[in-house]
């Protein structure tokens, strides 16, 4: 009944209304004309069409309330939800500002929804994940996906920093104009450290296998380095044993020889023995000087001289002497095996504006042009039987102590690389300090 309310109030009170209107002109003209009955018809007609508009108005009323009333239970249980969620839900601008951080954002990054809406979103990105995201959003806008992926790094001033995972999608209006993007952040802190500590084993690994590969190659060079002493050694025992005269110098000369083995054999020891990194304060040249004693004799045996040049002064680093060792011995042992003829090697340390420089140039084939940029690329190699890991380990070492790498090359010519360190100004008395006592207690 009430969807009708309309249709019989209004033309029921049309009637009441003009009832007596109608009955007083009756009763004046004395009849009821048929232009009077239409006229009364086509009224009650617009009064009953105006009862369906009042009736129609009233049902969407009640639809809209109805609808009202659910959006809102609707977008509470929504709210709740997305509230409820450890991810952060996003939305920004199409300047990359944030418009919208559901409440898990404070506990993500350390700062209050209120304070960071409105802000740019690289306020609290790493530099390098900020170029990460400009990169990914180009190629994702450039190719036409909507959607894009990418690792993030947040800075939090309490937490200092954490990784998240971050589903972008990007928003386009209705003419195809871009507007923003709208997205989920999920923390990633303990696939980061897996990723990180494999990545580090891997690493390792690769050291540690250089390491002996190295040792390898080198075999037949300390052989020969340790048979010289020997022979020495077995020639002056003989002539003591059969009554030499000058037994004093004899014994000399031993000691020197065997001096000269322990030498050689330290050096293999320390390059093939597992550890960890030890920073300390060291000279650069006398390490230098150890990578050439145990190299020298296979550039011997291979026509190559090895020519120092270093400056008159010291030259402190805080460094692991043990992977800068390896970094030389896999440098100078590719430039003699480059040399097949003989030739020479010039490697020079020197100190300018603060920093450590180590050039190791050689009279080797060179390396083409197009290959130049892989050198030090994992498995990346020149040689016919090389694995493409020595380098390569090389340069994580260098980068790990904060150095860089510069390499030339001419064909037919040779090749030229230079390792650039941060240099210490010190008199490197803490450092010599710190190896001894280092040394007395592994003793």
């Amino acid at each position: 009944m009430n969807k009708y309310t309309g249709r019989i109030m209004v033309p029921g009170l049309f009637i009441l209304v003009f009832s007596p209107i109608l009955g007083f002109t009756v009763l004046e003209e004395g009849e009821f004309s048929a232009l009077m009955g239409i006229y009364f018809f086509v009224v009650l007609l617009l009064a009953w069409c105006l009862g369906a508009i009042h009736d129609d108005k009233r049902r969407t009323i009640a639809l809209l309330q109805d609808s009202e009333g659910r959006y809102r239970i609707f977008s509470k249980y929504s709210k709740e939800l997305i509230n409820s969620f450890n991810e952060v839900i996003f939305q920004t601008d199409h300047k990359g500002k944030w418009l919208y951080l559901n409440p898990a954002w404070k506990s993500m990054s350390g700062a209050t929804v209120n304070e960071s809406l409105g802000l740019h979103f690289s306020k609290y990105v790493d530099n390098a994940s900020y170029q990460d995201v400009l990169k990914s959003f180009a190629e994702s806008f450039h190719e036409g996906n909507r959607y894009f992926r990418v690792d993030i790094k947040l800075r939090d001033a309490k937490k200092g920093s954490s990784w998240v995972e971050a589903f972008v999608k990007l928003i386009y209006d209705e003419a195809g104009k871009f507007i923003g993007t709208a997205g989920i952040l999920s923390e990633i802190n303990e696939r980061k450290h897996a990723e990180e500590k494999l990545v580090s084993l891997n690493e390792h690994l690769a050291i540690t296998s250089s390491k002996l590969s190295t040792a390898a190659q080198l075999a037949a060079g300390i052989a020969h380095e340790v048979r010289n002493p020997m022979t020495a050694i077995l020639g002056f025992v003989k002539l003591i044993r059969d009554g030499g005269s000058d037994k004093q110098e004899y014994y000399d000369i031993i000691f020197s020889e065997i001096n000269r083995i322990e030498q050689v054999l330290n050096e293999l020891l320390l390059l093939s023995k597992p550890s960890g990194a030890v920073f300390l304060e060291k000279d650069l040249t006398k390490s230098c000087d150890h990578v050439v004693t145990l190299l020298e004799t296979n550039a011997v045996l291979n026509n190559i001289q090895i020519h120092k040049n270093y400056d008159a002064e010291p030259i402190f680093m805080y460094y692991d002497e043990n992977q800068i060792k390896q970094v030389l011995i896999n440098i100078i042992k590719n430039s003699i095996e480059s040399m097949p003829d003989g030739g020479n090697i010039y490697l020079s340390i020197y100190e300018k504006n603060g920093e450590a420089y180590v050039s190791i140039l050689d009279e080797g084939e060179g390396i083409p042009e197009n290959s130049l940029q892989k050198v030090g690329e994992p498995f990346f190699t020149t040689k016919s039987s090389g694995t493409g890991l020595g380098l390569s380990v090389c340069f994580k070492i260098i980068e790990k102590h904060g150095g860089k790498v510069f390499i030339t090359s001419e064909l037919k010519k040779g090749t030229k690389i230079v390792c650039v360190f941060p240099a210490l100004q010190s008199n490197g008395i803490r450092g010599i300090e710190k190896e001894e006592l280092s040394s007395q207690g592994d003793t």
